[in-house]
């Protein structure tokens, strides 16, 4: 997929999960996740064979009724600044992140597993003196 042919400047206006009922333990892992923008959707699937992610783009509109998880309610109503399409050393494209309101990553998508889990970014601020003994 070329990257102009992402939904660059859109609005998330949803985002729907499927979960894997297979994995075990506490991580919340994917077996397809959707973003909702006006006009587009991009759905990342799994790729179990080579633990890569497939984004698929079509033109739709959003559903009239989307449960959007919690952990990604603060992108909703966002502009989409920018995408990152990722491949590791062997060559597999198993990351996508994206950078919503700012040109900076907000959330990544990773296959691991034939799953996708959900990692979100946080800016790493400058500690207090008296709080550095704890830093190792």
């Amino acid at each position: 997929m070329a990257i102009d042919e992402f939904p660059i400047g859109e609005t998330l206006t949803a985002v729907s999960i499927v979960e894997d009922k297979e994995f075990a333990g506490n991580q919340l892992c994917f077996d397809q996740v959707k973003l909702f923008f006006p006009n587009t959707t991009l759905t990342l699937f799994p790729i179990a064979d080579t633990d890569e992610i497939e984004i698929i783009q079509e033109s739709s509109n959003t559903p009239s009724v989307v449960e959007t998880p919690y952990w990604c309610k603060s992108f909703i109503d966002k502009k989409l600044m920018s995408i990152w399409v990722c491949e590791n050393d062997q060559g597999y494209r198993d990351q996508v992140i994206f950078a919503f309101e700012y040109l900076r990553p907000s959330i990544a998508f990773v296959t691991e597993g034939s799953v996708i889990k959900a990692f979100r970014y946080e800016q790493i601020y400058k500690i207090k003196a008296s709080e550095k003994e704890y830093c190792l």
